[in-house]
């Protein structure tokens, strides 16, 4: 099944952008647990021929209206329309006569009440009726006749002068709304992209070695003049009290914690680095503002911690059992695999920074319109994004809404580039020509399925269950397709840098 072009759709695919998401339209292995790109609730219907009305026929107009369009930029149309009164006879008989056929009117058999009687009974019915009808099919019209766009239905202005107006006198009212985002497309094949690449080393074996051991690490009892640091494990009792009362969830016994973790309150982790077996504690804690329990919000809580007992971690011996452990046939063969692991996690990070870096000098060479509207809600959704972000983080309440202004800035730039970077890949899918076959549909879930352990049938009937959300993944093939073809005539210099450049590359690109 080929996918229509980007250009002949409705455009509220690019209302999603990508929000959702949250993965950003980027190709992250929890996208199967998103059907929107951080969509923020709209989705596009891949497939579907926005030239009639969903498979209605299309409306009739006894006298065709006019428009008068005023184009305001930024995406933003007003238009004066003027529907003649023809229509709106036409329109109130045609229903007139169907309500006379079912209404019940008292003294009269169904269908025999005369029309005199009808039309005053249910003039102010049909009226608000007709004039509704006829504003919805002029809007469709104009969609039509004028081939626009729009992300959402239009504002109409002149309602409360239509109320009053005789029906005998055209219908005149203003429709206000924004179409999906303009661009006019740069130069996108043969651009110049530097891409960081890492060699992976013994070194970096090494340390992903290690980091495997302390997967597999246990904890061992220290001697008592041990004192605990960062990655020691504390067994430990706590009680809290706030004006020396008790609070739920203030207490435990036995508790063991790692220390370095961050779990717990800073002035936990304070107290107890460098505590030994038997000491007895105490620090005061500042409770977070948002607090379950309302009358704890901000309150200072004075806390108690006996150290029952200290344990350091001990990491296993890495010899071939180690190996056979965790599935490789010798410590060689396991070293071969992580070696391996590396070297494609690299070149999948270097890829992504690359991808990002060429789609962002298209975006230096395009010129984009964008709606006002659309931007503001796609980072009204990054900015409760990143509030939630840091409230998981423990920043207060308070310091988060002193940011807000801060916060809404930086979700607004980010708004405009993922937008940008929709529409961009969109409008060079269509002037490439990219289709989304139902063999691209089948070989992206079997990708997810490889990558999550997933079965693939399963995941297919997931990502099909909802139309919307079928339109959701074809939408992100379409812009895979089309940022392969970049990628594939871009002009590409590779760069060395250390790992922790080229991760904090990746994540910006992800940004």
């Amino acid at each position: 099944m080929p996918r229509k072009k980007k250009s002949e759709e409705t455009g509220t695919e690019e209302a999603g952008v990508a929000t959702a998401t949250a993965e950003h339209d980027h190709d992250h292995d929890h996208d199967h647990d998103h059907d929107h790109d951080h969509d923020h609730g709209h989705h596009h219907h891949h497939g579907h021929d926005h030239d009639h009305d969903h498979g209605e026929e299309e409306f009739e107009f006894a006298e065709d209206p006019t428009f008068d369009v005023d184009y305001k930029g930024e995406c933003a149309y007003e238009v004066k329309v003027l529907v003649p009164a023809a229509n709106r006879s036409k329109q109130a008989d045609s229903m007139y006569n169907e309500i006379r056929e079912s209404a019940e009117v008292p003294g009269f058999r169904r269908g025999r009440a005369p029309r005199p009687l009808i039309e005053r009974k249910f003039a102010k019915h049909v009226k608000a009726e007709v004039d509704g009808k006829l504003i919805s099919a002029a809007f469709q019209k104009l969609v039509k006749d004028k081939k626009l766009t729009p992300i959402k239905m239009p504002d109409v202005d002149g309602l409360e002068a239509l109320r009053e107006q005789p029906q005998s006198e055209p219908l005149a009212f203003t429709l206000k709304f924004e179409v999906s985002p303009k661009v006019e497309l740069g130069k996108y094949r043969g651009v110049k992209v530097e891409r960081p690449v890492v060699t992976v080393d013994a070194k970096d074996v090494k340390e992903a070695l290690d980091e495997l051991r302390g997967r597999y690490s246990t904890f061992e009892t220290a001697d008592a003049k041990t004192k605990a640091k960062d990655g020691d494990q504390v067994i430990i009792d706590f009680k809290g009290a706030v004006d020396g009362e008790a609070f739920s969830g203030g207490s435990a016994e036995n508790y063991p914690y790692i220390l370095g973790t961050k779990r717990f309150f800073p002035e936990f982790e304070k107290a107890l680095k460098g505590a030994k077996t038997g000491d007895e504690l105490t620090c005061t804690v500042k409770l977070p503002e948002e607090s379950p329990n309302a009358d704890l919000r901000g309150k200072k809580a004075e806390f108690t911690i006996n150290v029952k007992e200290v344990k350091r971690r001990s990491l296993p011996d890495l010899n071939d059992d180690f190996a056979k452990q965790v599935g490789a046939e010798n410590v060689d063969a396991l070293k071969e695999r992580i070696k391996n692991q590396l070297t494609s996690n690299s070149a999948e990070h270097s890829d992504r920074v690359a991808r990002a870096r060429a789609l962002d000098a298209v975006i230096a060479v395009s010129k984009y319109e964008l709606p006002k509207s659309l931007v503001e809600d796609v980072a009204r959704g990054l900015m409760e994004d990143r509030a939630r972000e840091l409230v998981r983080q423990r920043v207060p309440v308070d310091q988060i809404e002193h940011r807000r202004e801060e916060l809404m800035a930086e979700s607004k730039k980010q708004a405009e580039l993922e937008i940008k970077r929709m529409v961009t890949l969109n409008e060079i899918g269509d002037a490439e020509g990219v289709t989304v076959t139902d063999e691209d549909f089948e070989t992206m879930a079997e990708d997810i399925a490889m990558r999550t352990g997933m079965r693939a049938d399963m995941v297919s009937q997931y990502m099909s269950e909802e139309s919307q959300r079928r339109g959701t993944y074809e939408g992100r093939i379409f812009r895979e397709k089309a940022i392969k073809i970049v990628m594939e005539n871009a002009k590409i210099t590779d760069k060395e840098v250390e790992r922790d450049e080229l991760e904090e590359q990746a994540n910006d690109a992800d940004a």
